[in-house]
């Protein structure tokens, strides 16, 4: 194992396939994760997929809240036994993608205060989770997750490559998107086939007014629903762009020979832009 630590557990609880899980368990990861998050004394924590709490207890002591929820009925007792010694710590059992967000942090969170957001996210249910926290509306500062490394290099894909797609353009049209650093396979138990990465997300005030968001969303998605087709194709197919795609497309300027994986995230939001100018 040479100079690498590890955080080893005692009949911990056995990973399981439907959840996605592979726990963390190189402790000089952890420290790094932290040291990358830099947590503060003030600072309000959702811990997402907290599994038997290796993050949560080096998060805990550093910052004034930390909601941990984790669906794993079976690593409740662990994860409960570890939080106890830190008032700090909330333990919400419950899957993430279900429970009432609103509720969950206007009762946890100071007014006038935005959330943080950590985890190691289940690699079945990464870029929903992710998803869901971009368009929740919620007051969030940044987010700092482990993903697989494919699902980090679509998210960052650039215009032009094959990673890049819906998931790419939605997330970079709401937030600043960051890579943290790799993490190999022997960090985690169960042993995934796969390498990790850490991400960090900075939500950015949107560019668009709060109707057009919608149409953002539209547009992006009926633009890479037919990915091999050209953009004026693409948008021909859609039941509320078809009629008038050519001419949005003259209006915006663009190409309808491009494809969709051609268009900046920038030109997406122009896009939406001219439609909620001239054909709402």
């Amino acid at each position: 194992m040479g100079a690498r630590q590890w955080l080893v557990k005692s009949n911990e609880p056995m990973a399981k396939k439907r959840f996605g899980q592979h726990f963390l368990r190189d402790t000089g990861v952890i420290d790094r994760i932290v040291r990358w998050i830099q947590p503060a004394s003030h600072d309000v924590f959702l811990e997402i997929g907290a599994g038997d709490g290796a993050l949560s207890c080096a998060l805990a002591p550093n910052v004034f809240r930390l909601v941990a929820v984790e669906v794993d009925r079976d690593c409740i007792p662990r994860l409960e036994s570890a939080l106890s010694a830190f008032e700090s710590a909330i333990l919400i059992p419950g899957d993430i993608l279900q429970l009432n967000l609103d509720e969950l942090v206007s009762s946890n969170l100071p007014e006038g205060q935005k959330l943080r957001v950590a985890g190691n996210l289940p690699y079945n249910i990464a870029t929903a989770v992710i998803a869901r926290l971009l368009h929740a509306g919620l007051q969030i500062e940044d987010m700092f997750f482990m993903v697989q490394l494919e699902v980090a290099g679509r998210i960052l894909a650039k215009p032009g490559s094959r990673d890049y797609g819906f998931l790419s353009v939605d997330c970079q049209h709401h937030a600043e998107v960051r890579m943290g650093f790799k993490v190999s396979p022997a960090c985690f138990v169960p042993r995934p086939k796969v390498s990790s990465a850490t991400l960090s997300l900075h939500p950015r005030s949107s560019l668009l007014l709060r109707d057009l968001e919608n149409i953002f969303e539209e547009l992006a998605k009926a633009a890479f629903s037919y990915r091999r087709k050209t953009l004026a194709n693409s948008l021909a197919q859609h039941p509320q762009f078809g009629s008038i795609s050519s001419a949005l497309l003259d209006y915006a300027g663009i190409d309808g020979a491009r494809r969709a994986e051609d268009l900046s995230v920038q030109e997406y939001e122009h896009l939406a832009t001219v439609y909620g100018n001239h054909f709402a």
